[in-house]
């Protein structure tokens, strides 16, 4: 290769790698430029059925509503695989799942309708600690308690993969009361997959 060819490449190569970090730059300022126009009304989030969860912008549009749709059965499993940003916040799975709950719920499905089963395994095992569990591990009380208690109020299951308890050497009895246990995630999935439940991953 000629030497003027490894000096064209070089200068596209520095031309290139220099936009490229620069995009975060960009990326920030567009989105700030967004944020500066933004303006919200009080009411503009709501938590219709789980009050303090899973905040919602409701939308009445007919395409897609479950409410709008015949025959539907209303049968979701949420999987719950990671323990995702502050350990000491709501886990942003169940956050999640209110947030579906409560879009089902403003589109005009009435909870006894909805059948949500919530499937928690693998690294989200810690949000399915019992309060003294999770101090002890965490020092401080498990945020997901009280919205686990709002979701089971509103008819949503919450469920523990009692092998992940296992490969993370916790005791069963660590676990809350609140949830129930299931031999594992997988067969509970494949269960409910099998008896018409869509599936999401959260």
């Amino acid at each position: 290769m000629r030497p003027v060819s490894y000096v064209v490449i070089a200068a596209l190569a520095g031309f290139v790698g220099g936009n490229l970090l620069q995009l975060p730059e960009w990326s920030a300022k567009i989105s700030d430029k967004f944020a500066e126009k933004k303006t919200e009304p009080a009411d503009f989030w709501s938590t219709p059925a789980i009050e303090g969860y899973g905040k919602i912008h409701f939308v009445n549009v007919p395409d897609y509503n479950p409410a709008s749709t015949p025959g539907l059965s209303n049968k979701i499993v949420f999987q719950i695989n990671r323990n995702e940003g502050d350990i000491h916040k709501p886990n942003l799975g169940l956050e999640r799942v209110a947030r579906v709950t409560n879009l089902y719920y403003a589109a005009g499905v009435p909870l006894d309708k909805l059948n949500f089963v919530v499937s928690i395994n693998s690294d989200a095992v810690p949000a399915a600690l019992n309060n003294e569990q999770f101090k002890k591990a965490y020092g401080s009380d498990n945020p997901n308690l009280k919205l686990i208690d709002e979701l089971e109020k509103a008819g949503v299951k919450v469920t523990i993969c009692d092998q992940s308890v296992a490969f993370h050497q916790l005791e069963r009895n660590w676990i809350d009361t609140r949830v129930t246990h299931t031999i594992s995630s997988g067969t509970t999935v494949a269960t409910l997959q099998n008896e018409g439940y869509a599936i999401l991953v959260l």
